[in-house]
């Protein structure tokens, strides 16, 4: 029989086993023959209601403060939980007015076809490499060794590929996939001793295993392989691009209110947490403590934009297919 602990920890990864979603959701999508972009119609009313398709992930708390404060006025926000790859296609192509999504999965399903725009990007190098190993300090004890990471063909499965080769390490660093739950669950079981997964999971993991310890800096390591002050975007809003040409001031008013929920969130953990507790079955406190690691800054598309093509370009180099094999036009971007 399992201690109340072991139960309370089982039942916490349980309820971040689909956290890591956002960031960890593979890019393999279809859709049908790529769209001409559409011309921008003249606004109509204001919708009585828009609906939001995101994951139980971080970059869905600031969504779920815009339906508690009615941020968008009369227009109310009807708030859908994707929980797979197929869900999150299904709200695209069913014509969701927003998704959240990770930005190489955005890129792939508007290159097949989609109607869809960058909003804004809402998460930034929230990946961690945590290791009980007290052999590995920093990145070059990582050669000769076996690391675990969050499903292939992840943003973390790319990010932590290119920061590999930026140390000569490709050849020297072995690579096992796991999937979000069983990852942490065979952590915490002594099966695997490093383990590279997203926030707030890395949170959890540190909370729980004795000795356990974050040592790479990803975001430090992205300006250094790019040579570039730019950040490290993994994740972003989408608005339909049809939407967004119809109501242009209701996706402005969805960015802007974004961005002040998310600061919000920076701003209030505690209350935080305990929202993603109530509404998407988060640990609370597992939250609270991760939201300080995470960064809040909500930049609309345009002014991500730098950094977003300085990453497609990075991916693409190597893997053309995460970003749908070419790289995304300046119509991708809702100005």
């Amino acid at each position: 029989m399992k201690s109340p602990a072991t139960k309370n920890i089982s039942l916490s990864l349980s309820a971040l086993g689909i956290v890591g979603t956002l960031l960890l959701t593979g890019c393999s999508t279809q859709s049908e023959e790529p769209k001409a972009p559409k011309e921008p119609a003249a606004e109509i009313e204001a919708p009585a209601e828009v609906h939001v398709s995101g994951p139980a992930s971080p970059p869905s708390l600031p969504i779920l403060r815009m339906i508690e404060t009615d941020a968008l006025g009369e227009t109310d926000i009807v708030f859908e939980r994707w929980e797979s790859a197929d869900q999150l296609t299904a709200a695209v192509t069913g014509g969701t007015e927003f998704v959240a999504a990770p930005l190489t999965t955005g890129a792939t399903l508007a290159q097949g076809g989609a109607d869809l725009q960058l909003l804004n990007v809402s998460a930034w190098a929230v990946m961690g490499l945590v290791t009980n190993d007290d052999v590995i300090e920093t990145i070059d004890d990582l050669a000769g060794q076996t690391i675990y990471v969050a499903m292939r063909a992840s943003a973390v499965d790319y990010t932590m590929q290119l920061v590999l080769a930026a140390h000569d390490l490709t050849d020297d660093v072995t690579i096992e996939y796991v999937d979000p739950l069983n990852g942490p669950e065979q952590f915490l079981a002594g099966q695997i001793s490093t383990l590279v997964t997203v926030e707030p999971q890395v949170t959890m993991l540190l909370a729980n295993s004795e000795g356990a310890r974050s040592v790479v800096d990803f975001e430090a390591e992205w300006r250094e392989l790019t040579d570039s002050a730019l950040p490290l975007p993994t994740a972003g809003t989408f608005v339909n691009g049809t939407f967004a040409g119809e109501h242009a001031e209701t996706a402005k008013a969805f960015r802007e209110a974004y961005a002040e929920a998310a600061e919000w969130v920076a701003e209030h953990p505690d209350e935080a947490g305990q929202l993603a507790n109530e509404k998407l079955g988060m640990p609370a406190p597992i939250v609270a403590a991760s939201i300080p690691k995470i960064s809040w800054e909500a930049q609309g598309a345009a002014e991500a934009k730098p950094a977003v093509e300085l990453y497609f370009t990075q991916l693409f180099e190597t893997w053309p297919e995460s970003v749908g094999g070419a790289m995304p036009e300046a119509s991708f971007y809702l100005q």
